[in-house]
């Protein structure tokens, strides 16, 4: 079976689906299940963002399109219905840029470990500290980051998945990403020491994390190999670089992961046609249909 994984969204919710899309489509293969690794940027109103989401949305429409998704107008909700035709819905893990009150509302009115988050059911949240049986795969989700303060792992979950089984899980989803992964841009080390163990103990084949905005991978830790994804739209530009970097707001390559689970390949996917999923208002409906129109693409 493939599952792919998608690093952060920040809102670009259209463009996650398109890249699903296209995977499928351009390799010729069937997607049993898609996975996001958190900072989705699931806020349900303007007024809920939070600062940083709200700065960098203002030069990157796309990043309004999570809240689009809660009341589509009817070309959105076609272009939407389309990619659900032809994948699998997103399952996704809290990032640190997310309205967690709202979530977990979600999940207690849902009941469940697993709960939508949109009315057409492309996104279903997965709460910290569950394991969740999906293509064949025992996966485990531990959103959030190793900070003091609101954002930091939740310490139930985080206890909850350090007391099961070694071996219990083949894939552990986190948002942050192991100690010593990576340098920021001062030389400081990177990553979580509470995720460094949790890998360890569990023993997964695989772990796949985000956070960090660039692909780290692959990493081994005992049996387990870890992968760290990019942003999936980079900014058009950024505060350390004068020169415009994705004005386009095309999906960056290493954004995307596929992994087999029959032989155990993990892979980055960097193929061109990635720079096809673009735009400050991609139009999915024809992106889906071109796939469909170049025999790519077919119900499932």
């Amino acid at each position: 079976m493939k599952i792919a994984f998608l690093g952060d969204v920040h809102g670009c919710v259209l463009h996650a689906l398109g890249a699903a899309v296209m995977l499928q489509a351009r390799r010729g293969i069937r997607l049993d299940a898609v996975i996001q690794v958190g900072d989705l940027g699931a806020y349900p109103s303007p007024e809920r963002l939070d600062e940083s989401s709200r700065r960098f949305g203002r030069g990157h429409p796309a990043q309004g399109d999570f809240m689009r998704l809660l009341d589509p107008p009817p070309p959105f909700a076609a272009g939407v219905r389309l990619a659900l035709g032809q994948i699998p819905p997103v399952l996704f893990v809290s990032g640190n840029h997310e309205d967690h009150p709202w979530l977990a509302a979600l999940h207690d009115a849902a009941a469940g470990e697993v709960a939508p988050v949109d009315p057409l059911g492309a996104y279903r949240h997965v709460a910290c500290g569950n394991v969740v049986e999906t293509a064949g795969q025992r996966v485990a989700f531990l959103g959030l980051i190793e900070a003091p303060g609101k954002m930091d792992l939740d310490e139930g979950a985080y206890a909850r998945l350090m007391a099961a089984e070694p071996g219990s899980v083949d894939i552990l989803v986190t948002h942050d990403g192991p100690y010593g992964m990576s340098r920021d841009r001062n030389g400081k080390e990177q990553g979580s020491p509470k995720l460094t163990r949790l890998i360890e103990h569990l023993r997964p084949r695989l772990h796949v994390s985000g956070h960090y905005h660039h692909p780290n991978g692959p990493r081994r830790y005992g049996p387990t190999t870890s992968y760290a994804l990019a942003l999936l739209v980079q900014p058009k530009v950024t505060r350390w670089d004068p020169e415009p970097i994705n004005p386009r707001q095309q999906v960056a390559a290493g954004s995307v992961g596929l992994f087999d689970t029959g032989t155990g390949a993990f892979e980055y996917v960097r193929d061109e046609w990635l720079a096809d999923v673009r735009g400050d208002a991609l139009d999915l409906a024809a992106l889906v249909r071109s796939c469909a129109g170049h025999g790519l693409a077919g119900p499932r």
